[in-house]
């Protein structure tokens, strides 16, 4: 999981999360490929319906679509909310719901006329399966407890998979319900039979107790006496252009790092912060209203320490020059106006650096995660937004 967080109506969780799969592919991997299918699977929707254990205990069973709880034709993860009581001291069951995708992953796969989701190459095309966002309703009846006013996390998140094999669109079929319009050639009767019942959560794997943190909203209000560098007044925008009332009308997203290195890991680059002076100075004097800086340093940081590195673009022999690779950007992003600029520390590694035509081709999970979470945490806020490099 790359990212975790509050939607802007405080009605679900937005889950950023990364297809291990996707890291290490091409001959030489396939047994890897092989044991990470199931990464695979969790972009696949299942259908489900609720039914009574003993006890009247809650269960969860797979099913067909027309089986299925409304609320549970495409689901994959079931989503156990809680909430820490600070003042006692104790942890309070919420409820359940059932996770929600903001699309069907397999859906645009077969429009974008792929056979199927589990590719045994090292094709590079499939780049919309790298990063996983689903969401997680917050029950209806807990939706409203002021989580902006917290200053600690009160609600907990447990995230338990609805593990099913991978389907293999081209062999198995595709899972759509009526509503899509593509082919329904899945049988999950045939597959889960009428009685295949989940595992009792505490029973699952999961990941348990992730806190659940507010959005802050942006800065919008401009200092006085901040102006271009150039000095000369801006260009007077046309205000029908748009006709919302975002604070926003044109924001960028970058990801970036102090220091990082090439395709391939065959060059070390080291000017990262006087790219990114130079890249915000720019767009904000051509009319971008803020900038989001996705800070990807403290993982290059961590993988250059490991490896016992000293980076060669600097002087040997002095312990300031050592410690230059754990600097992070915020001494560019403080240049400028909260209201302009905003830092993200992003400190997820890329799974795989290698050049694009190579054996094993690279993999920017972490880019692209960055860029899904910058469009889900600061889109409602404007009109348009870009996604580019600082390069």
């Amino acid at each position: 999981i790359h990212d975790l967080f509050l939607s802007h109506d405080e009605k679900s969780v937005n889950i950023v999360a990364q297809n291990r799969r996707r890291c290490h592919k091409g001959k030489n991997h396939l047994d890897e490929m092989k044991f990470w299918e199931g990464q695979v699977a969790l972009f696949q929707p299942v259908a489900v319906k609720r039914i009574s254990g003993e006890n009247n205990e809650l269960n969860y069973r797979l099913s067909s679509h027309e089986e299925a709880d409304p609320d549970g034709l495409e689901t994959r993860f079931i989503c156990r909310f809680k909430k820490m009581d600070h003042m006692r001291r104790k942890v309070v069951y919420l409820g359940e719901t059932l996770s929600t995708y903001p699309f069907n992953y397999e859906f645009v796969n077969w429009r974008k006329k792929k056979k199927t989701m589990v590719e045994d190459t090292k094709d590079q095309t499939a780049f919309w399966l790298s990063p996983l966002m689903f969401h997680c309703p917050i029950p209806n009846e807990h939706q409203q407890f002021n989580l902006k006013q917290e200053t600690s996390p009160q609600l907990l998140l447990d995230i338990i998979p609805i593990r099913t094999p991978v389907r293999r669109n081209d062999r198995d079929g595709f899972f759509f319900h009526e509503g899509h319009g593509g082919p329904t050639s899945f049988d999950a009767k045939e597959w889960f039979g009428n009685s295949h019942i989940l595992p009792k959560l505490d029973d699952s794997g999961r990941w348990e107790n992730l806190p659940v943190c507010s959005l802050k909203p942006p800065e919008t209000i401009e200092p006085q006496n901040f102006q271009s560098q150039t000095n000369q007044p801006r260009p007077q925008e046309n205000v029908n252009a748009m006709s919302s009332n975002k604070p926003h009308r044109l924001v960028a997203c970058t990801w970036t790092s102090a220091l990082h290195q090439r395709r391939g890991n065959e060059r070390r680059i080291s000017d990262g912060k006087s790219r990114l002076r130079e890249w915000i100075a720019f767009h904000l004097e051509a009319g971008f209203d803020h900038l989001y800086i996705f800070d990807n340093t403290g993982a290059n940081a961590t993988v250059f320490r490991l490896k016992n590195e000293v980076d060669p673009d600097f002087e040997e022999g002095s312990d300031q020059d050592k410690f230059r690779i754990h600097d992070d950007l915020s001494s560019v992003t403080n240049l400028f106006p909260n209201s302009k600029v905003t830092r993200i520390d992003w400190p997820a590694t890329i799974c795989n650096n290698n050049r694009p035509a190579h054996d094993d081709p690279g993999e920017r999970s972490s880019q692209y995660a960055a860029e899904a979470a910058c469009r889900l945490r600061y889109g409602p806020y404007t009109d348009w937004m870009a996604s580019m490099d600082p390069d």
